[in-house]
């Protein structure tokens, strides 16, 4: 039986047909079936002792690579916990010293107008202006709570569809005046609709506080009048959108 050694890619021209090959029809299958002949060449075995050494040689190769398997393991293992002990903790530094030098960046923003003559006697640019007229009208359209209204009323809609729909199938039967959901895929897209919008009332909160604030430090307020209250109550709004989400799914 033939089997085939790995050796070097340029040493392979040195292998030719072994001096005890019999069958020429066994040498030449042996050839034709070679997995890699840039890196494999056939050997022939006879016999049990043949057989036997072969199996002891792949044994030891398997042996081998287990210890090579376990050094890597145990290496692998010193990186992990290096990492936990060592590279965690600077990260925590770093992000805290991050913090650190960026609230001193914006104290120093905060009062740079004041150390620049050209920027402390001359007056509000137009379009800083009108940025400043845009923030208002947000902030405004965010206090009369418009947004909340008109989620609250996307939801008072959903229930009357479904309400509608109940009184069309059912005829009014229900006595326990629980709603009853007909079409439960449009349900799923008027509130995967609702829950976008939410989402972007929240993030469109977010980037007015960001830019009151920012305003507020060109325009040298002072860091008291950058943390007044701009917030729109998010708990407040994602409970009764819930509230009004599950008794629609009902």
């Amino acid at each position: 039986h033939y089997f085939y050694n790995f050796v070097d890619p340029n040493q392979v021209s040195l292998y030719g047909r072994p001096p005890n090959t019999a069958n020429e029809a066994l040498w030449q299958q042996a050839v034709r079936e070679n997995p890699d002949p840039s890196c494999h060449v056939p050997v022939l075995a006879v016999g049990f002792d043949d057989l036997r050494q072969r199996v002891e040689a792949q044994a030891q190769k398997a042996s081998e690579q287990q210890e090579q398997l376990k050094k890597l393991k145990t290496g692998l293992s010193n990186l992990t916990q290096r990492h936990s002990l060592s590279n965690s903790s600077r990260l925590l530094r770093a992000a805290s010293s991050q913090t650190q030098i960026m609230h001193r960046l914006l104290t120093l923003i905060q009062h740079l107008h004041l150390l620049i003559p050209s920027l402390r006697s001359s007056a509000i640019r137009p379009e800083e202006e009108e940025l400043r007229g845009k923030l208002e009208e947000i902030e405004e359209e965010l206090k009369r709570g418009r947004g909340k209204g008109k989620i609250n009323e996307l939801w008072a809609l959903v229930g009357a569809i479904n309400a509608a729909k109940e009184r069309a199938t059912g005829g009014g039967s229900n006595s326990s005046g629980e709603w009853v959901v007909v079409d439960e895929e449009g349900l799923s897209q008027i509130a995967g609709v609702l829950s976008e919008q939410q989402a972007g009332l929240i993030h469109l909160t977010k980037i007015l506080q960001k830019a009151i604030k920012d305003l507020n430090v060109i325009m040298g307020r002072g860091s008291s009048a950058a943390d007044e209250v701009y917030e729109v109550d998010r708990d407040e709004l994602w409970s009764s959108t819930s509230t009004l989400r599950a008794s629609a799914l009902r």
